[in-house]
């Protein structure tokens, strides 16, 4: 394209021969600015496709691993709704004070399972660690991004909190009245989690439990109704990640899309 317009300011220059080579001087000047504007424009064009490429493969990552993340609340409120099942079953058994060991056992065994988020965030944890969330240029998802981690952290503390009380409050005053070795032959031969556990077995401890004496402890009944509260506390903190999350995922969708 140069070579072309070169030769049609060869031409005029020809034209005008005491001005011959102050055309062509300038003609030269202009053409060489004019393929550096081009080459320029086309570099430019192909970085920001670059660009647009690998942005696009970030949000599909990122989609990805919000997608595992809902997954996982889904999951984890599961496993909380039937522990707040089970505290309510044990608070009816302290009224009636009819029930049947193994049945006491088995509900007890459930207020003992420990739901926590795993906090793999893969494809954010990059963002911020390379410095690539820069390439996020819908402003909606790159703030959602940056404020997400922090909604999590808050879930996460609530999750901490109550595992604390669990291993220093409840655990303790339930180990006073109850053989655990009870609750786990009951817990192990079915799984909530889908199969089964073998475990391992030991001699008879020549004790016996005080399921009575448990259901009239106070201490017991205040922690058990203290982790009812933190359980459910938790659930509504992730059902409502879950929904933010799924709003992320939306705006992803129409994203890509453009």
């Amino acid at each position: 394209m140069i070579n072309f317009f070169r030769k049609i300011r060869k031409q005029l220059a020809d034209d005008n021969k005491p001005l011959k080579y102050m055309r062509y001087a300038i003609g030269e000047i202009l053409l060489v600015v004019i393929g550096i504007l081009i080459a320029l424009s086309i570099n430019n064009w192909n970085y920001k496709r670059l660009e647009r490429k690998e942005e696009i493969e970030i949000l599909n990552s990122v989609k990805n691993d919000i997608e595992n993340t809902i997954a996982e609340f889904d999951h984890l409120n599961q496993i909380r709704e039937k522990m707040l099942s089970s505290t309510k079953s044990i608070f009816k058994l302290t009224n009636s004070m009819d029930f049947k060991n193994k049945e006491l056992d088995s509900l007890i065994g459930v207020t003992f399972y420990r739901p926590t988020f795993n906090n793999i965030l893969g494809t954010i944890d990059q963002l911020f660690s390379s410095g690539k969330i820069s390439l996020i240029q819908n402003d909606s998802i790159r703030n959602f991004l940056i404020s997400w981690p922090g909604s999590i952290n808050d879930m996460i503390e609530e999750e901490t909190y109550a595992m604390t009380l669990f291993q220093n409050n409840y655990y303790p005053v339930v180990a006073k009245y109850i053989l655990i070795q009870d609750v786990i032959d009951q817990n192990f031969s079915t799984s909530f989690f889908g199969t089964g556990i073998r475990e391992e077995e030991y001699s008879d401890i020549p004790l016996k439990s005080d399921r009575e004496g448990l259901l009239k402890d106070r201490e017991f009944l205040n922690h058990l109704r203290m982790r009812a509260s933190h359980l459910q506390i938790t659930n509504t903190e992730t059902k409502e990640l879950t929904l933010h999350a799924r709003k992320l995922i939306g705006m992803i969708d129409n994203e890509i899309k453009l």
